[in-house]
């Protein structure tokens, strides 16, 4: 946390008075992720002159950290370098633009499948179409016959897998 010193031998913060935040245990999240807390004495915080301030509604100043927080602060530290934010540039003028149309414009906010693999599927499908309009509109010569049985086969096994899932679920249906 910002203004908040963390001593990793101890595993313990200090408040803004120098009074110590020692971690005092772990609890999960309604999504099941582990934290771990760390609060002060509730004594210490009584005769405090910045308890106003800095925990007023509670009896003393309370840490809720995830487990995970060293590797986040890294990853985020990387992100904000020098070579992160040079390495992000190419990403999002190659990458992100595609998603954000295929969201967008080509109905692809909810994917009507189950599964990872129907996903995926749908997701290579969408790509293929796209880049397929796009080198059309660029100018570009029109695809072989080749590339459209490739494309068409492709269709026809994510078509297969659709009509599997369908007849495995009206068959889990029947039976219950």
């Amino acid at each position: 946390m910002e203004g908040i010193p963390h001593n990793k031998e101890k595993d313990r913060y200090s408040c803004s008075m120098n009074r110590p935040l020692p971690f005092k245990g772990f609890c999960t999240n309604r999504d099941g992720s582990v934290l771990k807390n760390y609060w002060a004495a509730p004594k210490d915080c009584k005769a405090c002159p910045m308890k106003s301030q800095c925990a007023p509604n509670t009896k003393c100043k309370k840490i809720t950290r995830t487990v995970y927080d060293e590797q986040y602060l890294r990853a985020y530290g990387r992100q904000h370098s020098e070579r992160g934010e040079r390495m992000k540039k190419p990403g999002q003028s190659t990458v992100e633009p595609v998603f954000g149309s295929l969201t967008q414009f080509y109905g692809l906010r909810k994917i009507g499948v189950l599964g990872k693999t129907g996903a995926h599927k749908v997701m290579l499908m969408a790509a293929i179409a796209f880049n397929l309009k796009k080198h059309l509109k660029k100018g570009g010569r029109k695809p072989s016959l080749g590339i459209f049985k490739t494309i068409m086969d492709a269709f026809q096994g994510y078509l297969t897998t659709i009509c599997q899932q369908i007849r495995s679920r009206s068959v889990l249906m029947k039976a219950s």
